[in-house]
Formats: structure tokens, C-alpha cells, sequence
């Protein structure tokens, strides 16, 4: 066994345990390990797009990632939705006033990747905390259920794939990816639904709710690998990080979290419970 391999069976040995703990306990500890997550993440992304000779102001990313950990920590019963649109106002007024100071090149690009670092990580990413809130809200495996049935997806495309996978999604982008392992993805993502159901984990779930949830794992959440995949693609790297050792970054590891966790939140909160507390 080469060192990559030890790398990531003790990655897994260490990681998987830990999360499942965490996951399952939800809370402040739980909000904890996803801002740690939000954190690294950010930085991943600015270091990497530093290097195309770019200076995005990493600090308002830090300050952000903390302000939409706290937003999210604080629903789904959050009082501070419009004093949060006042001082994320002020706050972006404050960076272009910064940028003008700095007296470096690519102003515009400066600006443009620090926000989008803002809106692709800790915006999106940080929704995983309003959704397990969620869940111990109503007593429900939402957040569970969404993570394992990304894991089967990716672990079903990748086998699938890899044997019978030619015709492929999306060369330019990710070169292995292909239709063949994209369905059984999917496939497998309507199957961890199925079980949930059958076990009574998921409460008054209907064949259309599953149909949205597996839709958006087995499908969105691809599209999040991909999107991470672009990304990387246009700045010539393969991973996004290293401290995940054999694994690559955190963003490679959370990549279709980040498209998943929102939508399935937004689906819950304006379409499921809606209905079934009605």
C-alpha cells in the first residue's frame, strides 16, 4: 500500500467517525465543525485564485464566513434578517472604500472574487447549519439523509463509471465523468430516500418530496463537482487543497454539499414542512 493510500485510510478512519458523531449531535458543536469547514474553505479558494495573479481581500471573506455562520446558526426562528441586510450593505460599501486604498491592479477582479468566494462558500455552505437546526426543529434526518445519499451517488458514479462509463457528460470540464456513472449516481441517490422512508426516519415524506430531495442530490449535488471541477479547470490545478492528505481540499470533499445544502433547505422550508404542519 503507497503513502496516498495510507493517507486517505486514515483520513477516513479518523474522519468519517467523527463527522457521523457530529452530525448526528447537531447544535453548536455541530455549527462549530461547519464554520471550521466554511473557514478552510474560503481560504482554499482565495489562495488558489491568488495565484492567477488576483488579490481578493481575504480578511471580508473571514468576516463574512462568521456573519453567515451566525445568520444560519440562528434559524429557522432568526430575528436578525433585516439588521443582516443593513450591515452586509455597509460592509460591501466598506470594501470597495478598501480597494481603493490598496493601490494594486485588477480592482475589479479583486472585488469580484472576494465575493463570489463569499456567495460560493460560506452562503451556500453555511446553509448546512440552518439545515440541521432544522431537523432538530421538527424531528426529522433531513441533513443525514441528504449527506448519505451525496456519498452513495458519488461512491455508485465513481464504480459505475469506471467500468462501464464512454460516453462522457462533460469532457472539458471533468474528463471521467460520464452519463453511465451520472444515472447510477442518481439512481442511488433515490434508493437512500427509499429507506429513510421505509424506516420511518423521514415523517410524512410523499413519493413527490422524494422525487425533489434525490433530484436535488443525484442531480445538483453532480453539478456541485462539476462546478468545483470548473473552477479548478480554469485555474490549472488539480485539488483544491492538501490538508485533507490524500483527499485533496475541503472544497473537494464538500463540493456537492455546497449546491445540495441549500436547495434541500429551501424545498423544506417553503414546501415540506409547510404542508405537513399545516
Amino acid at each position: 500500500m503507497n503513502q496516498l493510500s495510507n493517507n486517505r485510510t486514515i483520513i477516513n478512519i479518523i474522519g468519517i467517525p467523527v463527522i457521523t458523531y457530529l452530525l448526528w449531535q447537531g447544535g453548536l458543536l455541530f455549527a462549530l465543525f461547519v464554520l471550521l469547514v466554511m473557514m478552510i474553505g474560503i481560504n482554499e479558494f482565495y489562495r488558489l485564485t491568488s495565484a492567477k495573479d488576483q488579490f481578493p481581500l481575504k480578511i471580508f471573506g473571514y468576516i463574512f464566513t462568521f456573519i453567515f455562520a451566525g445568520y444560519y446558526y440562528t434559524l429557522p426562528n432568526n430575528l436578525v434578517g433585516e439588521p443582516l441586510s443593513y450591515l452586509l450593505s455597509t460592509l460591501m460599501v466598506v470594501l470597495f472604500l478598501l480597494e481603493m486604498r490598496r493601490n494594486i491592479k485588477h480592482s475589479t477582479k479583486n472585488i469580484a472574487i472576494t465575493i463570489l468566494g463569499i456567495m460560493y462558500v460560506p452562503l451556500l455552505l453555511g446553509s448546512l447549519i440552518a439545515l440541521r437546526n432544522l431537523d432538530s426543529t421538527h424531528n426529522t434526518n433531513f441533513t443525514i439523509c441528504m449527506i448519505l445519499s451525496i456519498w452513495m451517488c458519488d461512491s455508485a458514479a465513481y464504480v459505475f463509471g469506471l467500468k462501464w462509463g464512454t460516453k462522457k457528460i462533460l469532457p472539458r470540464i471533468s474528463p471521467n465523468k460520464s452519463w453511465v456513472g451520472s444515472i447510477a449516481g442518481l439512481s442511488s441517490a433515490f434508493f437512500i430516500f427509499i429507506i429513510f422512508k421505509e424506516q420511518g426516519l423521514l415523517p410524512y415524506i410523499s413519493i413527490i418530496d422524494i422525487l425533489v430531495l434525490a433530484l436535488i442530490t443525484g442531480i445538483f449535488g453532480q453539478a456541485g463537482d462539476f462546478a468545483e471541477s470548473l473552477i479548478k479547470r480554469d485555474l490549472g490545478v488539480k485539488d483544491s487543497g492538501t490538508i485533507l492528505l490524500g483527499h485533496g481540499g475541503v472544497l473537494d470533499r464538500f463540493d456537492s454539499i455546497i449546491f445540495s445544502s441549500p436547495l434541500t433547505y429551501t424545498y423544506l422550508t417553503l414546501f415540506y414542512f409547510p404542508r405537513v404542519t399545516s
